[in-house]
């Protein structure tokens, strides 16, 4: 399978890896990240100026009609630089006001309008099959969250029960506190009715999911970069510690980890661009992407030593944003479970056939 990307999309990569290094996190000058990402407009703007927000819907709804591939070339050069956005987040609800033709679809290309889905519920598991939010006469109650980019949002799409099936809602200008959508007889407009809202959300976070994935690709070949370059630089005992042959196995451990993750990330971008509803397939990237993950930011905090563990060293930004990306739209253990849930749907293997 070739995995190489052709002439228009190295130039889009280029695009944004130049607008990312504008934008990126300046660590060590005190004005790095901490805690939750907010919305940084300037960014947003830009990311819509070079087309990255419409790339993946149809140009007659205002897209530019691009894959999955597109979206992971851009979201894996913002993941490299360290810049934080609700790149992910709009995807999913792009594609769900795509499906369901509407307008606002063109404001949220344009960046004049930020949409984010409402999908996670306070003290519940992750899960795309219920909403506790109980929708009547076209108003919604209950309560969303954690939501990333709620506060900054001009709109959320919300998953909500009606007549004991599942529908999809557009709500104006949240109410939120502390990250979570509350939703009091909140007005709203039905987007995608009870046949219709399964498949459409599958779609959006497979493609959601793709994007993060990417993210966390570009995240972890950022660190496993930064701490190679470390290894050549810092001294110990007089020599640089990648004459340390242990630690040069771990690092070497580190890219096998950061290939692995990257050759499963482009596949994935693939088989979604052919399959938005190949499910599968993102749960095991996710998988992957989350076990890599893991395993990358630990190693380069700990062989960055006391340095990898300050906030004003990037390393343990980027192991944040990994850990961060691990927990969204379901972690590796409820992937896991989807996946060996489907061991049925395959027959068996006799290897001593």
């Amino acid at each position: 399978m070739d995995f190489s990307i052709d002439s228009e999309q190295k130039a889009l990569r280029d695009a944004v890896r130049e607008l990312a290094s504008r934008h990126a996190p300046q660590h060590g000058q005190g004005d790095a990240p901490v805690g939750p990402a907010t919305h940084d407009a300037d960014t947003w703007s830009a990311l819509a100026e070079v087309g990255a927000l419409g790339l993946p819907y149809p140009e007659d709804a205002g897209g530019f009609g691009a894959s999955a591939v597109e979206v992971a070339v851009v979201a894996s050069e913002l993941g490299r630089a360290g810049v934080l956005t609700a790149y992910a987040e709009s995807l999913v609800a792009g594609s769900l006001l795509a499906q369901a033709g509407h307008e606002l679809l063109g404001d949220l290309t344009e960046g004049s309008a930020l949409v984010v889905p409402a999908l996670a519920e306070p003290g519940r598991a992750w899960s795309l099959a219920s909403s506790s939010v109980q929708a009547e006469d076209s108003t919604l109650t209950g309560r969303k969250g954690p939501v990333p980019y709620a506060d900054a949002a001009s709109h959320v799409i919300v998953p909500a029960t009606e007549d004991g099936a599942l529908a999809l809602y557009l709500v104006e200008s949240p109410t939120v506190e502390n990250g979570h959508v509350v939703l009091d007889s909140t007005k709203a407009t039905r987007l995608l009715d009870a046949s219709a809202t399964a498949g459409a959300l599958a779609q959006a976070v497979n493609l959601g999911t793709v994007a993060l994935c990417a993210e966390a690709l570009g995240t972890m070949d950022a660190a496993t970069t930064m701490t190679v370059e470390y290894l050549k630089t810092r001294k110990q005992f007089g020599v640089p510690l990648m004459t340390f042959q242990t630690l040069t196995q771990r690092a070497a451990d580190m890219y096998v980890s950061l290939e692995l993750a990257r050759s499963t990330v482009q596949f994935a971008a693939m088989a979604i661009a052919d399959n938005p509803e190949d499910s599968a397939t993102v749960s095991r990237t996710k998988v992957v992407t989350g076990q890599s993950g893991r395993h990358i930011g630990q190693e380069a905090i700990q062989l960055h030593g006391g340095i990898g563990m300050t906030a004003e060293y990037a390393v343990g930004h980027l192991t944040t944003r990994l850990t961060a990306i691990e927990r969204t739209y379901g972690d590796t253990r409820q992937h896991l479970a989807a996946l060996a849930a489907g061991l049925s749907d395959h027959g068996q293997v006799d290897v001593l056939a």
